[in-house]
């Protein structure tokens, strides 16, 4: 193969160089907001999949059969049953028969779930509103700048292509 053929195209360099970027930028930020973070888990002892359950309820937006769950945070089915107990003991989540199929268990947030998911996530927005705050001024415009139209596109950029041979759950 020539040396030609090995050479990334201007493209594949550009995705190679963003991504780059834009991963140590997103490691970087996280950092800043680990110390809360952990802190607030341990202070709910709460766990990263039990807060991973409780962000996929948050998300899908109404109750969730337990399998649905597994599978959307990547858990066994015995695995993801006894988070969901721990979550129901507390609190954080109500899990009640279906009205058309009683073999059929749906989980859904309450209201100590929810205040417990705006509080982490008033911490993290706190982080960035921070770090933001502590850039100088044309540093946030550019900022501002690139992200607009990323987030605000009439095409929604955050609609992911999946990889070659994938699976799409």
């Amino acid at each position: 193969m020539s040396e030609e053929n090995q050479r990334p195209s201007g493209a594949d360099q550009s995705i190679e160089s963003a991504s780059a970027a834009l991963v140590a930028f997103l490691d970087r930020l996280l950092d800043l907001g680990r110390p809360e973070t952990m802190e607030n888990l341990a202070a709910t002892d709460i766990t990263f999949s039990q807060l991973r359950v409780l962000c996929t309820l948050s998300s899908h937006g109404g109750p969730m059969p337990v399998n649905a769950i597994a599978e959307q945070v990547q858990l066994s089915l015995a695995a993801a049953g006894r988070t969901v107990d721990k979550l129901v003991c507390a609190g954080f989540v109500d899990r009640r028969e279906d009205p058309d199929d009683r073999r059929i268990k749906r989980v859904s947030l309450t209201d100590d779930g929810t205040r417990y998911l705006e509080t982490h996530l008033a911490l993290q927005h706190d982080t960035v509103r921070r770090f933001v705050a502590g850039l100088p001024a044309e540093m946030r415009d550019n900022l501002c700048a690139a992200l607009q139209p990323i987030v605000y596109d009439s095409v929604d950029h955050f609609l992911l292509e999946p990889e070659p041979g994938r699976k799409v759950s």
